[in-house]
């Protein structure tokens, strides 16, 4: 039997059983084998891990891939998206593979072994033939295993992912591949030519029907503390909110979500400028949360509250728990950096850094692409040297937060993948900020930021590391 991939669920292999490879990078042997770990790549979702095995009696070499899936638990379901995006990535790292199997295993090997076989099999079928039948397969696999895909929720699961995977399909495109599209797409443009110019509409309109739709009960904190949001209409979902630690007389809520990026869990926040009276509370989302990047996609100038937190160049202020003190500044045509640090009473003082837009004014339309990727890539700088989270603000969370999460995630795409899909990317953002990129505008300029990167910046970045190792 040969087989390449290896598809497993679960941090079990944490509590369950022993790692039988060895450290990336380093080496070891079983009987006639000898087993080298290339690499990791870890996302918010899943590990993939390289290795070389070399027998040692046929002096011949196989490369194997196993795809870890880690937020799947042995009690627990999925999310139906995550796992379509974690499906495509297997598909797409193993369709040019020389291995004829792919292993799938969970604990017991039925579970959520059978509910991924399915959605596998059942996805091929669907895109070969456009007709699935969901029992019969599922009829089937029993026959050669029996109780693959356990109790109605993993079978509920399975239809949930299989409407993923269909009603939006994959949009991945490599680096190269996606700069083709977007120039063609632009040369359409300027020659006016309507039909030709109208698939982002399309995937626009598309994402707009897919927004996941959330009950009153999901936005209770919001609804019960109105006047702590800067509009009504955007309010933060419950389960991916970030609650305050509690003090006494302060409230625990702020308009704030956890975010993913490509790359980590829940690194990103998107949050809403702070209001006049809520201003601590910010400080209590920055302290409790351990942000060391704020994001202000405005000049600081524009908000209301910003004298009531903010001290001018080397002063401090003092703001009700806090005490925080402005140690240093630059400035370059988009981009202002400030250094803060701050105290919370005898604790310690931590080190943040402010990156706000003074080109961006509030009140403004969508920006140039120029003005959104300086902003990015200064974040990205300031973030390469320290820890913890990055919080985004805008006047209320969504509007222009929406554009930097998906340009930011997709840009950790290209780093680490070389490829582009901006589509998806939005889709798993909008599943926990369902307004962010409400607008034609915003979704164009996505493609706009990324392709400018590709053309430009990417090639700059390049041409200065090799200059930096000559």
């Amino acid at each position: 039997m040969s087989s390449n991939e290896c598809a497993g669920f679960k941090s079990e292999y944490q509590n369950r059983v022993n790692y039988y490879w060895p450290d990336v990078n380093d080496k070891c042997k079983g009987g006639t084998l000898t087993i080298r770990h290339l690499e990791n790549k870890t996302y918010p979702d899943y590990i993939i891990r390289r290795f070389k095995i070399h027998n040692n009696t046929t002096n011949t070499n196989r490369h194997v891939t196993i795809f870890n899936y880690t937020t799947w638990s042995y009690h627990g379901l999925a999310d139906p998206l995550s796992l379509v995006v974690f499906h495509r990535h297997v598909i797409r790292a193993t369709d040019n593979s020389a291995g004829r199997y792919t292993v799938v295993h969970c604990s017991a090997g039925v579970g959520r072994t059978g509910t991924y076989i399915a959605l596998d099999a059942l996805y091929r079928e669907g895109e070969k033939t456009g007709i699935i039948n969901v029992p019969m397969y599922v009829r089937r696999m029993r026959k050669d295993r029996m109780n693959m895909i356990q109790g109605d929720e993993q079978y509920k699961l399975l239809y949930l992912a299989l409407m993923e995977a269909f009603s939006g399909p994959s949009r991945c495109l490599t680096t190269e591949k996606f700069v083709g599209a977007y120039q063609e797409q632009t040369c359409y443009a300027n020659r006016g030519d309507v039909v030709q110019t109208s698939s982002q509409s399309i995937e626009f309109e598309e994402l707009l029907s897919m927004r996941k739709k959330y009950t009153q009960r999901c936005y209770t904190s919001g609804r019960a503390q109105i006047s702590a949001n800067y509009t009504q209409s955007v309010l933060s979902v419950e389960e991916y909110m970030c609650h305050l630690s509690t003090i006494e007389g302060h409230i625990t809520y702020y308009n704030a979500i956890l975010l993913q990026s490509y790359l980590e869990t829940d690194s990103l926040i998107s949050a809403q400028y702070p209001l006049p009276d809520n201003t601590e509370d910010f400080l209590r989302l920055v302290n409790d949360f351990d942000a060391r990047v704020v994001v202000f996609l405005c000049p600081l100038e524009d908000i209301d509250s910003t004298q009531a937190w903010f001290p001018t160049a080397n002063h401090s202020k003092l703001n009700g728990l806090f005490v925080i003190k402005n140690t240093s500044s630059t400035q370059a045509s988009n981009v202002r950096i400030t250094n803060l640090n701050i105290q919370k009473q005898e604790f310690t003082k931590i080190n943040i850094t402010v990156v706000e837009c003074p080109t961006w004014k509030e009140g403004k339309g969508t920006t140039d692409k120029r003005v959104l990727l300086d902003v990015i890539k200064a974040v990205k700088t300031e973030k390469s040297d320290q820890e913890g989270r990055i919080i985004v603000l805008s006047s209320d969370g969504v509007t222009r937060c929406g554009p930097f999460c998906v340009v930011y995630n997709v840009l950790e795409q290209i780093s680490v993948d070389r490829e582009v899909d901006i589509f998806t990317t939005t889709r798993q953002l909008q599943v926990r900020r369902p307004e962010f990129v409400s607008t034609l505008d915003e979704y164009q300029l996505c493609h706009d930021a990324v392709a400018e990167y590709l053309i430009n910046d990417r090639v700059m970045e390049t041409v200065t590391c090799e200059q930096k190792n000559e």
